[in-house]
């Protein structure tokens, strides 16, 4: 049986695809109007906000994940990018959603900023489990 290794191109590729989730889901376009109600946010509130900050931020998050699930998909021999979106929904599940479910709640923020926040991960967890389920590569025998 051919062994699974980590792709690297894969992992950036989708990393680099992931990265266009957030300014999008965000943008006043799609949710970010609601996005600002629901935190009470203010534009004055974003004057100090350090927009280079927060891409390296996400770039390190985005790179932390994808290789993190690279390494399990070769433990647990992912073979396409169906099993690997399978794979990543269930890790969003169990350990993101419903961990910040019980964060927000605690900390009195509104179900729905938690659907909103959590839905764009989702969306890079399932880029992320596509392209690297689904671009495999194998270690030479």
């Amino acid at each position: 049986m051919k062994q699974l290794k980590i792709n690297h191109a894969a992992v950036w590729v989708s990393v680099i695809l992931a990265q266009l989730v957030r300014p999008l889901w965000y943008d006043y376009v799609f949710f970010g109007i609601r996005w600002m109600e629901l935190n009470e946010f203010v534009e004055e509130d974003f004057t100090s906000f350090s927009l280079p900050i927060g891409l390296v931020v996400a770039l390190v998050s985005g790179v932390a994940g994808a290789y993190v699930l690279a390494w399990l998909y070769t433990k647990l021999n992912v073979n396409s990018a169906v099993e690997g979106m399978k794979y990543a929904f269930i890790i969003w599940l169990c350990f993101r959603f419903l961990e910040v479910t019980t964060q927000n709640y605690f900390s009195l923020r509104p179900f729905e900023l938690t659907i909103l926040d959590e839905t764009a991960v989702l969306m890079q967890y399932q880029i992320f489990g596509a392209i690297i389920g689904g671009w495999r590569k194998y270690k030479s025998e």
